[in-house]
């Protein structure tokens, strides 16, 4: 049962210092011990760092903490507008040009495998129940001379590492769905790919990288 909002504001501080600057960031201790057991057993466990009410996360730079403490207290958080480039598409596989295809008698010919369903028609249910934050939760896309694609979704593969490694399920689906929003609202060429590569060998857990 999540905590009520007056037990939030009536909870005790909990420092974090996040990132290799070390910088100390403090939220109510209630908001985070809701999110999963093993951060309830972080912050309100019988563990020194639970006793002095500070917990190291070395592993999480500042930005990174601050988007997830925002889904913390709201069950959301903003995105960042994409901005890219114009570009030109490219062309589909079905408008590809074989030349005639020369009939092989009647030898048997294996048909055709499935189709492998587009990416644009998979679904990662948005969790509910969310709350009304403007439209800034929402990914968009505009055009512009320097794209930030790679920035964003970084934004959201480190959430979704963060959400891993403390059990924090409805971030692991929140982060999902904003990357299959986000992958959808530009065009795949081949500046693209090599960016893509990376990101998903350096920031994908290996058991999610056939997603």
């Amino acid at each position: 049962m999540s905590a009520s909002f007056e037990a939030i504001v009536l909870s005790r501080l909990f420092t974090f210092v996040v990132g290799t600057d070390a910088v100390p960031i403090v939220v109510h201790e209630a908001t985070i011990a809701d999110q999963s057991p093993e951060l309830a057993a972080l912050t309100r466990g019988k563990m020194s760092k639970c006793l002095v009410a500070e917990a190291t996360w070395e592993d999480v730079d500042k930005e990174t903490f601050i988007i997830f403490a925002q889904f913390a207290y709201i069950g959301d958080h903003t995105t960042p507008q994409m901005i890219t480039e114009p570009t030109e598409i490219l062309p589909s596989i079905d408008t590809w040009d074989f030349g005639p295809v020369k009939k092989a008698g009647k030898k048997h010919v294996p048909g055709p495998p499935e189709p492998i369903p587009a990416f644009k028609n998979f679904s990662y249910p948005l969790p509910i129940p969310r709350f009304n934050f403007a439209d800034t939760c929402h990914p968009t896309v505009a055009e512009g001379p320097s794209e930030n694609i790679g920035e964003i979704l970084t934004i959201h593969a480190s959430l979704y590492i963060l959400a891993e490694k403390w059990g924090i399920d409805r971030l692991k689906r929140l982060a999902l769905f904003k990357i299959h929003k986000t992958l959808n609202l530009f065009s795949l060429d081949i500046s693209k790919l090599d960016m893509l590569s990376a990101l998903c060998d350096t920031r994908t857990p290996m058991k999610e990288r056939q997603i």
